[in-house]
């Protein structure tokens, strides 16, 4: 299910515990409590696997625009002399002739470090955007990633800030100012609670 969707179903089962007529104050409270932190489980669990997925899929990306394959002997030398002598460059200008030189040279080691260090870069707010020329040159350099980079560039991270994809729903009014610790220990008490609308006690 979708966080929207985890979210409509608590809402229905509070709606379904509210109306019961079977049920006391008490045991409303107590049912209601146990949806709520159900809830904040699931939403938690959705926003872990989304987070884990986003992760993934990132760096198999970055590892198609920017990384190098499993090296060995000199090659693996040259790629990390690449990476150091990249990481000297403070600014986009002058990182972009480098990669210029590079490609010319047919410097690939270099080609990659400069993208990789470019895309680091990028990704910094405001002072990243003069540093995106020099990853779109790598990109548009390097045959079928270009899609790759287009695709890195819209991943949509589950941790950005003003994310409210996730968010937990307000608490019941029947459980009052209730503080997070108090509807925890409210749902963990002993008190049974039959129907499908009601999880028990565990």
């Amino acid at each position: 299910m979708t966080p929207e969707q985890i979210r409509e179903s608590h809402n229905r089962q509070i709606e379904k515990i509210r109306n019961r007529q079977d049920l006391s104050d008490q045991a409303k409270q107590v049912a209601m409590a146990r949806a709520h932190e159900s809830t904040v489980t699931r939403l938690n669990a959705a926003y872990q696997a989304d987070r884990q997925q986003y992760t993934d899929r990132r760096t198999t990306l970055e590892k198609r625009l920017f990384g190098n394959k499993e090296l060995t002997g000199t090659d693996a030398l040259s790629a990390r002399d690449a990476r150091e002598r990249a990481a000297t460059y403070t600014h986009p200008d002058e990182a972009h002739a480098a990669y210029q030189r590079a490609q010319r040279d047919g410097d690939r080691d270099m080609m990659r470090a400069l993208g990789s260090w470019a895309a680091d870069q990028a990704a910094m707010p405001i002072l990243g955007d003069a540093w995106r020329p020099l990853v779109e040159t790598h990109a548009a350099a390097t045959p079928g990633y270009a899609q790759n980079l287009e695709e890195l560039r819209n991943l949509q991270d589950p941790n950005q800030f003003g994310n409210t994809t996730y968010a937990t729903p307000a608490v019941p009014q029947e459980l009052g100012r209730m503080s997070p610790q108090q509807v925890s220990r409210l749902a963990d008490s002993d008190l049974t609670i039959y129907g499908n609308d009601a999880p028990e006690a565990a």
